[in-house]
């Protein structure tokens, strides 16, 4: 949450002028009350996340503008559920059924109906595409500026430097990461561990897990093809209208493979998620809990009450991108499994129940979910250097 402050120090004794740090409140600042812990994950395969979450709010955005006023829609995409939506008969909309949104995507003002827009990046969720990911990190954490968010010819850090990063920069980093390869999964030859990872999955599912992190979703009507400007960009992103689109093929054999192929007309995409955000703490002394709640305002009550509320973790890739957790603060997959409450608490428990050896399956399927190795592009459920790589479609 590098936006809150330009520099500080959590030292107010410190001899330099910038000594110390004040909050929105005007309250001293420490390094656990500055910010909040995020893991850094993989970017793999983030241009078919990017398609998933485009697909899913057309979904439910049609969902929304078919509900007359005064009756209930269930709003489902994909065979997920994000609760119901109510249009109130003097016009209104009433969100309080609806779950798994961030609450700028839940948000109304009289006649005016909530986006209902996936924000599928971000561990808070609030981040609609790789092109405001893109944006935002360079501003916060590198410094540069975008010409299409803070303007030509503007230096708006002060840095004697305006243009530093044109709409082609942008542009070129943002398909970067959307062509990027998807993860899969890497099982070793051996018999026992090759056992051990179907039981695991089925274990998983049996215990409540892939009812979050759904083993694989499906991309139709051709959503593979990526394409820039994102139809869902904020303001302060480029936008529809704005440049000509560019489109790209994500099942192309020219790019880095391996590649997530048509089949039938549906790529599924083996992300286990969900997509949605969900408490999986235990409440407001649970240490898992960030300590800010970066989709309220910042400096309101609201944001300096913290957040319980996580998008559901892509566990593809999981085992490359060690330590886990929300917050990067575990060893190990099984501390991390085990530390789910909240909404998750029953699959923790149900976890609990299993034998020592089905719990050690749960996580040899974990540990199967890998970034694949560029030697596996040309692979299809088949053998290479003692490993065998699958996943849905390659």
């Amino acid at each position: 949450m590098g936006q809150r402050f330009d520099f500080l120090t959590f030292n107010p004794g410190d001899p330099i002028l910038t000594r110390g740090g004040l909050d929105e409140r005007g309250l001293p600042v420490s390094l656990q009350t500055v910010a909040d812990s995020r893991k850094t994950i993989g970017m793999f395969g983030s241009g078919y996340i990017e398609m998933l979450s485009r697909q899913i709010t057309a979904d439910l955005q049609a969902i929304r503008d078919a509900i007359p006023a005064g009756q209930t829609r269930v709003l489902v995409s994909k065979g997920i559920s994000f609760g119901a939506l109510r249009h109130n008969a003097d016009g209104t909309w009433d969100v309080s059924r609806v779950e798994g949104l961030p609450a700028a995507s839940t948000q109304s003002s009289g006649a005016t109906a909530p986006s209902l827009i996936i924000q599928p990046f971000s561990q808070a969720g609030n981040v609609v595409s790789l092109r405001q990911f893109t944006n935002n990190a360079f501003n916060q954490h590198h410094g540069m500026q975008a010409e299409e968010r803070f303007g030509i010819g503007v230096d708006a850090d002060g840095d004697g430097v305006d243009n530093e990063l044109t709409r082609a920069d942008i542009t070129a980093a943002t398909i970067f990461q959307a062509t990027l390869p998807p993860p899969g999964r890497v099982v070793p030859d051996d018999r026992e561990f090759r056992e051990a990872v179907k039981i695991g999955a089925e274990r998983f599912a049996k215990i409540g897990c892939a009812s979050c992190h759904i083993p694989a979703l499906p991309l139709t009507n051709r959503g593979w093809i990526y394409t820039e400007p994102n139809p869902y960009n904020p303001a302060g992103n480029l936008r529809p209208g704005d440049a000509p689109k560019l489109a790209i093929d994500l099942s192309s054999d020219e790019l880095p493979g391996p590649r997530l192929k048509p089949v039938n007309g549906v790529v599924w995409v083996p992300a286990f998620t969900d997509f949605k955000l969900h408490d999986i703490t235990a409440g407001p002394n649970d240490p898992n809990r960030e300590a800010l709640d970066q989709n309220a305002p910042a400096g309101s009550p609201e944001f300096f009450a913290g957040n319980g509320k996580f998008l559901t973790r892509k566990l593809w890739g999981i085992a490359n991108q060690h330590p886990f957790g929300h917050h990067g603060l575990y060893t190990t997959m099984r501390e991390a499994v085990l530390a789910h409450a909240g909404e998750a608490a029953s699959s923790t428990a149900k976890f609990k129940t299993l034998s020592s050896y089905e719990q050690d399956c749960v996580i040899e399927l974990l540990k199967s979910l890998q970034i694949l190795p560029p030697s596996s592009e040309d692979i299809e459920r088949g053998e290479k250097s003692n490993q065998t790589f699958t996943s849905t479609n390659y």
